[in-house]
């Protein structure tokens, strides 16, 4: 009885293990994003956890205070692409990198798109 106490000991241990480390992995859903942007910025490849503390609080909170502007300009409680162009319409990099990202992200998905449309016309035909 013992060894079989010990066995659904550990599962639950185990458990309790996975439940910590996704709870982990929310709290820094950035970190692993931040510390390649921070290398690729001429810092170690292996960052103090300070600065990475910092650097995600700050985008966190410009993040946040972005989502907030947002809500207040466009429709009450709904934020949308159009509010996030407005906010960001004056700063020249910020706005055209969105474009560009939002451009490629519609590219893509009509890339995929004529790629299935391919791939089914495929197994339809054999």
């Amino acid at each position: 009885m013992d060894d079989n106490e010990d066995l659904f000991g550990s599962d639950t241990s185990v458990d309790d293990k996975d439940k910590s480390t996704n709870s982990e992995e929310k709290k820094h859903g950035l970190r692993r994003d931040l510390k390649t942007m921070v290398y690729g910025f001429g810092d170690d490849k292996e960052p103090y956890d300070k600065t990475l503390d910092v650097v995600e609080a700050i985008v966190l909170n410009y993040i946040k205070e972005l989502c907030e502007l947002a809500m207040k300009v466009g429709k009450p409680d709904k934020i949308s692409l159009e509010d996030i162009h407005y906010l960001i319409r004056r700063d020249p990099k910020k706005f055209s990198r969105v474009k560009d990202l939002l451009s490629m992200s519609e590219e893509l998905k009509k890339a995929r798109k004529q790629f299935e449309d391919v791939e089914a016309s495929i197994f339809k035909i054999a």
